[in-house]
């Protein structure tokens, strides 16, 4: 089954963190593997599960937009099921 990420607007709440245990920030302050700012990973326990949702969002739709495919279809992958890919 596949899912289109205009498709995320409708749905279900994206609240699983999007951790891929890779845990090294780039040179932007980025985690190589998810793509969270240390702040967030460091303050994802304390997020409401909306501000869970939004972060995940985001960092599908930054994946998307800058073609990072291999993070794209490990988010992808994390949040939908092995057996999902994005268009």
């Amino acid at each position: 089954m596949q899912h289109d990420p205009a498709d995320l607007l409708t749905d279900r709440q994206l609240t699983m963190s999007p951790c891929q245990a890779v845990c090294r920030l780039d040179g932007d302050g980025r985690c190589a593997g998810c793509g969270r700012t240390a702040e967030e990973i460091g303050r994802w326990m304390l997020y409401s599960d909306e501000e869970k949702d939004a972060v995940n969002r985001r960092l599908l739709q930054e994946a998307r937009e800058k073609r990072l495919t291999a993070r794209l279809n490990l988010l992808w992958r994390r949040f939908f099921g092995p057996g999902t890919t994005p268009r």
